[in-house]
């Protein structure tokens, strides 16, 4: 314990985990929550935080690791290292030790930090752990090849290159996801809104796999060296045994696609958090139940836009959410855990527009709009009558867009409700009014 506080007191780890923290905590704080997509789920927190920890703290926790091995090199102190009482692996174990309870300790302060900012938004308290525990997992292992690295390597310039190694690694896996790298080395870069949640056997297995190798990669220096005390085989094959069963397994696994490798959708809820006014309903989950306030006023919001229209989506179901079976429910896309009013009431403008109820349907031009698709003049229709922004494609649909606004109101109402009731069927929209 002594050899180990000794070492996290002067070694150079301290000083990377002081910039990372700080780094980190200045990026967790600079956000918005109105901008942001995670200041308030706290599954899609965890995610953020371990992504900077594994992606941009464990490149640098690496090359510090590197550097503090090769310190015996570099003062020329290695032969008296090899003749002590300990052996190779346990001082390279002791210096990785030390580096990854500096990475820790900067992680834990990071954690604080984003769960404190999701806590001012959201009214469920229900971290998400399995994230956090793959990412300090991860930050083992690059710790630990950065201790193989420099121990291996001792030479001043290749200990920065530890660090570029795993940035460079992460890199090229998000542009090739999917692969068995993906899974083995995961930093997990998706979005995640309130209908998905950790899958929890896979990451922990993850976990399994990194501490494993974590173990191990510290050994195969002094194996290589051959040190006085050499690392025990029967040790060594059984750390290399689990590691190969649960890297193996990773890797054997499918996610089914679409879906993540690592989330599954989550279990239904008993009772949906809902805001309904007779006319309009929209339900949230019930992790989304501080959105509540703004979901009552976006209906009334919806009710006063839309009034009696017939044919328009009036039920709005959050992602992910079971609808019942009316062909007047839609899914509500959420990307924002703090959705403004003014947003949710855009999205579900947009979520009342009727769709067809075949994925085959080819769209059907109107050559009275200038022959773009019928759907864009009937969006351009119901936005006009409520008041909301709509995308204008020119005079011969400007022309069209008035026939229909022009007319008298009860022939505009029974055209929006002709025209959503042939959308669905995947029909053309009914003629224009005169």
């Amino acid at each position: 314990m002594r050899v180990l506080l000794t070492e996290m007191r002067r070694g150079e780890a301290k000083w990377a985990a002081l910039l990372m923290g700080a780094a980190g905590v200045y990026y967790l704080l600079s956000g918005s929550p109105a901008d942001s997509d995670w200041i308030g789920w706290w599954t899609q927190t965890s995610l953020v935080v371990q992504l900077f920890a594994v992606i941009v703290m464990g490149s640098v926790m690496s090359a510090a690791a590197a550097w503090a091995a090769g310190r015996a090199f570099r003062h020329r102190t290695r032969d008296w290292a090899d003749a002590a009482a300990r052996s190779g692996w346990a001082q390279a174990l002791l210096l990785w030790l030390a580096v990854w309870l500096w990475a820790l300790f900067a992680y834990v302060v990071l954690i604080a930090v984003a769960f404190s900012r999701t806590a001012q938004v959201s009214e469920v308290s229900e971290p998400s752990w399995t994230p956090l525990l793959l990412g300090a997992g991860m930050l083992g292992l690059e710790i630990a090849a950065g201790i193989a690295i420099g121990s291996a390597l001792p030479s001043r310039v290749v200990a920065p290159f530890a660090g570029i190694f795993w940035y460079g690694l992460f890199v090229f896996v998000a542009f090739v996801p999917g692969t068995a790298l993906d899974k083995l080395f995961p930093a997990v870069d998706e979005f995640w809104g309130s209908e998905f949640t950790p899958n929890t056997a896979r990451m922990l297995l993850a976990v399994f796999w990194c501490a494993a190798l974590a173990l191990l990669l510290p050994a195969l220096p002094a194996l290589w060296r051959r040190a006085a005390l050499a690392p025990r085989p029967l040790t060594v094959g059984a750390l290399t045994a689990a590691a190969l069963l649960a890297g193996g397994t990773l890797t054997a696994l499918a996610a089914p696609a679409p879906d993540s490798y690592w989330a599954v959708h989550r279990a239904q809820p008993e009772r949906p958090v809902c805001a309904d006014s007779g006319q309009t309903e929209v339900c949230l989950w019930p992790q989304d139940r501080h959105l509540l306030p703004r979901a009552r006023a976006a209906v009334r919001a919806v009710d006063s836009g839309l009034g009696g229209l017939k044919g328009l989506n009036r039920s709005f179901y959050a992602s992910g959410l079971k609808r019942p079976a009316s062909p007047y429910s839609a899914e509500l896309s959420l990307m924002s855990p703090a959705v403004t009013e003014a947003d949710l009431v855009d999205s579900m403008f947009t979520a009342a527009l009727p769709q067809p109820d075949s994925p085959d349907c080819e769209p059907h031009l109107l050559k009275e709009a200038g022959g773009y698709p019928d759907t864009f003049l009937f969006e351009a229709v119901v936005r006009g009558r409520v008041g909301a922004p709509a995308e204008y494609y020119g005079e011969q649909f400007g022309s069209a867009l008035e026939r229909v606004a022009g007319a008298p109101r009860a022939r505009e109402d029974a055209w929006i409700k002709g025209a959503a009731d042939a959308i669905r069927a995947c029909r053309p929209v009914p003629e224009l009014p005169r």
